[in-house]
């Protein structure tokens, strides 16, 4: 099978695996209790760090300040599976795509082009984040 293929069939299996691990509570539980009070966490200060953790569906933090050409890490300590992926849900940009990162994974991406960018997980829509490349 060709990578493509097993790319293509193991997104479609996080997603079916994580439609069957998140239960209607959980979901309602992380869209009812934002401790921002449910602003969009691109409202939020972004931080100038190089990390972002991905912890009980949430980007940590959900806005970041980089310098064009910093390489930026995104890892998931949780335990689900997660992506980074520029856009707004379901339109990725191709700007910047980590694929699917599983409990314990990283992926590293430098960012060149400036501005400022949404993205979101794949396989789960309402998490998302914005990055600044200045």
């Amino acid at each position: 099978m060709s990578t493509s293929h097993h790319r293509t069939l193991d997104r479609a299996l996080a997603v079916l695996g994580a439609a069957l691990v998140i239960a209607t509570p959980v979901v309602l539980v992380a869209y009812g209790t934002q401790s921002d009070g449910g602003a969009n966490p691109a409202a939020a200060t972004a931080k100038s760090v190089d990390a972002v953790d991905i912890a009980d569906f949430k980007f940590v933090p959900a806005a970041i300040s980089v310098a064009a050409g910093t390489s930026v890490t995104w890892t998931n300590t949780d335990s689900a599976p997660h992506t980074a992926t520029s856009g707004s849900s379901p339109s990725p940009d191709g700007l910047f795509d980590t694929g699917i990162l599983k409990k314990g994974k990283s992926s590293k991406i430098k960012l060149t082009k400036t501005g400022t960018f949404q993205y979101y997980c794949e396989l789960h829509a309402f998490m998302k984040g914005t990055v600044t490349v200045r």
